[in-house]
C-alpha cells in the first residue's frame, strides 16, 4: 500500500509540476473562448491523451535500456527543473503561446488552438513522464497512467472553475511558475534512488 501511495504521489507532483503553466494557459484560452467552453475543454482533454501516448511510447523504448543504467534517467528531470530556474530571471510568461495562437473563433479553430499550444508546451512533462514510465515496472505503469488521465480531468474542471475565480488565476500566473522547477527536481532525484517502482513485480 506505501509504495502505491508513494507512486502516486509522484505521478502527481510531476503532473502538477510540469502542467502549472499549462493550466494558465489554459484558463487563459477559456478566458479568450468563453462561449466555447466544451470545445477548449475537450481539446485541452485531446491534447493530453495525445501527449500520454507519447510518453508511454516513449517510455516502453526507454525500458530496453538496462536496469543499472535506468536510474540515472532521474538526470533527465533534474536538469529540466535546473534549466527551469534558470528561465525565471526571464520574462517569458506561459500565455504569450495563446497570443501567438489562431484568432478565429470556429469551433474548428479553437481546437486546433487548444492542440497546438498545449503541445508545443508540454515537452518538460513528456520528458517527466516518458523517463518515469522506462524506470517503473508494467503495474507501476498502469498505475502511473490512471494518475495522469485523472490529472488531466481535474485540471479541465480546474480552469474552468478559475476562470470564474480570477484571484485563485492570478496567485497561480505569479507564483505557480516558482513551484515546476524543486518539483521537476524532486522527481529526478526519487527516479536516482532505489525507487519503490523498481521493487513491485511485473516487469
Amino acid at each position: 500500500m506505501f509504495e502505491i501511495l508513494t507512486i502516486t504521489a509522484i505521478a502527481a507532483s510531476a503532473f502538477i509540476g510540469t502542467n502549472l503553466d499549462n493550466l494558465v494557459l489554459l484558463v487563459a484560452l477559456h478566458t479568450r473562448y468563453h462561449d466555447h467552453p466544451t470545445i477548449v475543454s475537450a481539446g485541452y482533454v485531446t491534447s493530453m491523451v495525445l501527449i500520454g501516448g507519447i510518453c508511454l511510447l516513449v517510455g516502453e523504448l526507454g525500458e530496453l535500456i538496462p536496469l543499472t543504467y535506468l536510474g540515472l534517467l532521474g538526470i533527465i528531470p533534474i536538469t529540466v527543473g535546473c534549466l527551469a530556474l534558470l528561465r525565471l530571471f526571464g520574462n517569458t510568461k506561459a500565455t504569450e503561446s495563446a497570443d501567438s495562437s489562431f484568432t478565429q473563433s470556429t469551433p474548428g479553430a479553437i481546437f486546433t488552438t487548444l492542440l497546438i499550444t498545449q503541445l508545443s508546451n508540454s515537452s518538460d512533462t513528456i520528458i517527466t513522464f516518458s523517463v518515469l514510465l522506462a524506470e517503473s515496472t508494467d503495474i507501476s505503469d498502469l498505475e502511473i497512467t490512471l494518475v495522469f488521465l485523472a490529472m488531466v480531468a481535474g485540471f479541465a474542471w480546474l480552469a474552468r472553475y478559475m476562470v470564474n475565480h480570477q484571484r485563485l488565476s492570478h496567485v497561480l500566473k505569479h507564483y505557480g511558475r516558482f513551484v515546476t522547477p524543486f518539483i521537476l527536481i524532486l522527481v529526478g532525484v526519487y527516479i536516482l534512488s532505489n525507487t519503490a517502482t523498481d521493487l513491485l513485480p511485473g516487469s
